[in-house]
């Protein structure tokens, strides 16, 4: 049984054989509805899914029926989830709950509960899957066995071009992108910006303005004294664009998690894979009712230009910490750099590191440039990118909007993805980029605030100790930094008081240390007490 249930921002679109949603482009032509149901299916008959699928550009996906297979295919970011239990499909992820058992599974609980968002094809449930971003899955519809495909890893090979190279080929594929981009909508169709302090952001409202777009509305919130608000009225104001703040405080943040919206919303977004993404959540609500924002509009993220351009190197391969490139390395490094939500014990923290191999065993052993390969383009994208941060996009459909990632072009990101490592070392290269080709022009050239950074003290530490001593002082400082009482730019430090004041007392015997003063940390106890359990 197939029940496709999510037609917030976009619909489904139902046909003979099965539905889609979304738009792809295959080369320069625009594949949507009947179109894109049309190619799918014609090449599952002639068994060239795949290759169809590395070649389509855009956030799509579809359940497709032929003779007793069903095809659940999902884009090479899953733009949009799909979750099955034998023969049982749905869009919604918690949909299943009503087929089968709600029995947690204990140990991907505890990954949520350190890392904020399940890997692979986990989710909180015993018996319940996700179709991994860059896959497809086929379901026998007589009796639910499956057999899931990857067409797509997110790992280039490294092309060498000098820095000018680079600049040209990637605004040349940026704006080539961001065209195509502009042929998925209606002439003239009013966008929304979330227009941050940063820099992706920027970009995508610079190329707004390059392009001639005037029908563009920005909006931003947090604390009214924050640099993040300040900056980004100021590249608004210089691009000529409307400009709206919304307020956080500790008063908004209340009426906001004690309200019907966030319980709706958790249900709606989570999907038993993640952490439900609503940071923006109560300004779009918030702009809704005011009239600004309207149901035509698009919203287009900045997601995610800093990954391209190295900003989740890990610190122990920029400082030279890390000199052998093994699997139980890489593990060990994704584990400590990301599972750090809430501190788990020796037992749980030993299997996710086992489950974190597993999903590596096509990683061999060897270069730098492999190791950050599957550590980056292939872990942290199929996981984090595909599972928080695009699942993020279901705040906006909440409010009704559809939205793009032109950041995630295919054509620009393989730019991007073929750029040596060393290069894209401290993201000096990808923020040089930005600066000289768009911000400079438009006047828009300020420099964000960067927070909080370690002392030369703590840099000259972290030089000289081994790689597994600095690990343990990196969590002494995060916790130390945790037991501060610092005002964040949203309000978030609000949020994690008022959620963890919500929720029972609960302990879980595979938590070490609860990390309290983390909104993510207290969100994942939230989810599995009240929304999981409740």
């Amino acid at each position: 049984m197939v029940e496709l249930i999510n037609n917030e921002g976009k619909a489904w679109l139902s046909f003979a054989d099965g539905s889609v949603k979304g738009f792809a482009f295959e080369g320069e032509r625009l594949l949507e509805k009947e179109s894109l149901y049309g190619a799918l299916t014609e090449a599952i008959n002639r068994d060239s899914l795949a290759d169809l699928l590395v070649r389509l550009n855009g956030n799509f996906a579809a359940v497709i029926t032929i003779k007793n297979q069903c095809y659940l295919i999902v884009d090479k970011l899953r733009s949009y989830p799909l979750f099955y239990s034998g023969t049982h499909v749905s869009d919604v992820g918690e949909h299943l709950l009503k087929t089968i058992p709600s029995e947690i599974d204990e140990v991907n609980a505890y990954e949520l509960l350190s890392l904020g968002y399940l890997s692979g094809a986990s989710t909180l449930v015993n018996g319940i899957k996700s179709v991994v971003a860059g896959s497809y899955v086929v379901i026998n519809t007589e009796d639910g066995s499956f057999s899931s495909y990857d067409y797509f890893s997110h790992i280039y090979k490294k092309v060498g071009r000098t820095k000018e190279e680079i600049f040209k080929l990637s605004q040349e594929r940026l704006e080539a992108g961001f065209q195509r981009m502009l042929g998925s909508l209606k002439k003239n169709q009013p966008l929304l910006i979330p227009l941050s302090g940063g820099y992706d952001s920027r970009l995508i409202a610079c190329l707004c303005k390059k392009f001639g777009l005037e029908n563009v509305t920005c909006f931003t919130y947090g604390r009214e004294d924050s640099f993040e608000v300040a900056i980004s009225k100021k590249v608004a104001s210089a691009l000529g664009y409307k400009w709206y703040f919304v307020e956080y405080s500790e008063e908004v943040w209340n009426r906001f998690l004690s309200s019907k919206d966030f319980l709706q919303y958790c249900h709606f977004a989570g999907n038993l894979t993640a952490n439900p993404h609503f940071q923006d959540l109560p300004a779009l609500l918030k702009l809704k009712e005011q009239g600004v924002i309207t149901p035509d509009m698009v919203v287009i993220p900045g997601h995610s230009g800093d990954l391209l351009g190295g900003s989740k190197i890990p610190v122990q391969i920029l400082e030279g910490h890390l000199k052998s490139f093994r699997l139980e390395n890489l593990s060990r490094l994704i584990f400590d750099n990301f599972f750090d939500l809430n501190v788990l014990n020796r037992k749980y923290k030993q299997i996710i590191i086992a489950k974190i191999n597993s999903e590596l065993q096509e990683y061999k052993s060897g270069s730098l440039a492999s190791f950050l390969d599957n550590y980056e383009c292939y872990w942290f994208v199929k996981s984090k990118v595909a599972n928080f941060l695009v699942n993020s996009m279901r705040g906006y459909e909440y409010v009704g909007l559809d939205w793009r990632l032109p950041l995630w072009d295919d054509e620009y990101v393989k730019v991007w993805y073929e750029v040596d490592w060393k290069e894209k070392f401290y993201s000096n290269l990808y923020n040089e980029f930005m600066f000289e080709n768009y911000f400079k022009k438009s006047r828009v050239a300020f420099i964000k605030n960067k927070g909080i950074t370690n002392t030369g003290f703590v840099n000259q530490i972290k030089k000289i100790l081994p790689s597994f001593l600095n690990q343990v002082a990196r969590e002494c400082l995060q916790f130390i930094r945790s037991m501060r009482k610092q005002k964040n730019v949203n309000a978030f430090d609000d949020v994690a008081q008022i959620l963890y004041s919500m929720i029972s007392s609960e302990t879980y015997d595979g938590i070490k240390r609860v990390k309290r003063g983390n909104i993510n940390a207290a969100v994942a106890y939230y989810i599995i007490i009240l929304v999981y359990r409740g």
